[in-house]
């Protein structure tokens, strides 16, 4: 764009409107065809208009504020109820007016020179986790699971399960299958802890680009902590009701073919990870009568 040209007020409103949704500035000028940065003037504009109309429509207060304000001794709350007491009638803004005005940085003082800083409670967290799943259902039982995921035409919804090796061992294997195409992921586990078996799982998944719409598992203790991953790749975690395996169909059925390579009852300890990749790979290229004889990786690359 060589030229300039004044934004509209129409752009004006689809700007705000675009921003307002959560969209980046670089986001909203290609959808609008301008330049990121006319976009960041426009928004810098607003501010420093609001600012100055605040200045002008409590001059009064705002002298009084930063004339009298010590976060050691005058607080916020306090400069307030003097002003009121002295200047009887003036315009005075409330105390949660003001403190909105500091947090969008609409007058001169910044929120570190406030006479309270927050803090962030870092005991019970794990409680506030759980909290969180709940109001923001991330944790929810199958039967809530959206039709649509059963009709399998979607890539990135996926099942967890872990295979076991030798009674009391602690290694295991977790495999992940795509509802879609049967895709199959393996994952060397050492141990049983839910939180390790959440870290595993998140990071495997990230270091291996896998697409992940909906996660379901079933009710195994390992995976208690899986919400955790579910949060941050923003998906719902669907537990699958106590003893209904069939729920799960996808995920036992292969969790029956990945034991042609490692029968029950054998250790998992020797297994690498690069061997269980292997293993995934060669199920991976296997054909598949269910979708006329082609194999995981051709049935993906029909729904790229």
């Amino acid at each position: 764009m060589n030229n300039y040209t004044q934004l509209t007020e129409k752009k004006k409103v689809e700007i705000d409107i675009l921003l307002k949704q959560g969209l980046s500035m670089r986001k909203v000028g290609k959808i609008l065809g301008i330049s990121h940065s006319t976009i960041s003037r426009y928004k810098a504009g607003i501010y420093k208009k609001r600012k100055i109309e605040i200045t002008k429509r409590y001059e009064i207060f705002l002298d009084y504020l930063y004339s009298h304000y010590d976060r050691r001794t005058n607080s916020i709350e306090v400069c307030i109820y003097m002003f009121k007491k002295r200047y009887r009638g003036v315009k005075c803004p409330s105390v949660q007016q003001v403190y909105n005005w500091i947090k969008n940085n609409k007058i001169e003082i910044k929120k570190e020179n406030m006479c309270y800083k927050k803090r962030r409670n870092k005991k019970y967290g794990m409680m506030q986790h759980t909290l969180w799943n709940l109001d923001n259902k991330t944790v929810l039982p199958i039967s809530l699971r959206p039709k649509y995921i059963e009709k399998r035409q979607e890539k990135g919804h996926l099942e967890i399960d872990s295979i076991l090796g030798k009674r009391n061992e602690q290694d295991s294997i977790i495999s992940v299958v795509d509802r879609c195409t049967r895709k199959v992921w393996l994952i060397k586990s050492q141990y049983k802890n839910e939180y390790y078996t959440d870290k595993l799982i998140y990071e495997f998944i990230i270091k291996n680009g896998i697409k992940v719409k909906s996660i379901t598992t079933d009710n195994g203790l390992e995976f208690t902590a899986l919400g955790i991953t579910a949060k941050k790749l923003g998906v719902k975690l669907y537990k699958c009701d106590p003893y209904c395996s069939f729920q799960r169909g996808t995920n036992e059925r292969m969790n029956a073919i990945v034991r042609r390579f490692i029968p029950k009852g054998e250790s998992m300890k020797l297994k690498p990870q690069i061997y269980l990749d292997d293993i995934s790979f060669m199920i991976n290229s296997m054909p598949r009568k269910i979708f006329d004889f082609k194999c995981a990786f051709d049935v993906e690359l029909e729904y790229n």
